[in-house]
């Protein structure tokens, strides 16, 4: 079966969606520093997270979800992406903590392991 992942934001909540090839989100995650790293880094890891958001009636569909910052394949290509939103999204997440995206995720403040 053929997966993606998008990330979306919906005000100030973000998340990530692993969707089936038919369009239907198979999988909600809450966006974090450690699973963002790995959508944007190692996209292998990001296809073996459970989702910890419940999945019902019209957020099987991926648009309540908020709306589209970067969706990329399970090979790791962009499939659509909103520069603007993406580009605020890395400062937020990760630049106003002193960091990038593609440091070391272990360098991060936020990182808890």
């Amino acid at each position: 079966m053929s997966l993606s992942a998008e990330w979306r934001v919906f005000g100030e909540f973000d998340a990530l969606l692993i969707m089936k090839a038919s369009g239907e989100v198979k999988e909600a995650i809450t966006l974090n520093v450690e699973n963002l790293h790995d959508f944007l880094t190692a996209m292998q890891t990001v296809f073996l997270t459970t989702g910890d958001l419940p999945i019902s009636g019209e957020k099987r569909n991926p648009e309540p979800w908020g709306a589209l910052v970067l969706s990329r394949s399970e090979t790791g290509e962009i499939i659509d992406m909103d520069p603007e939103k993406f580009w605020e999204g890395i400062h937020i997440w990760f630049r106003s903590h002193g960091v990038d995206y593609d440091s070391p995720i272990s360098h991060h403040p936020m990182f808890k392991r």
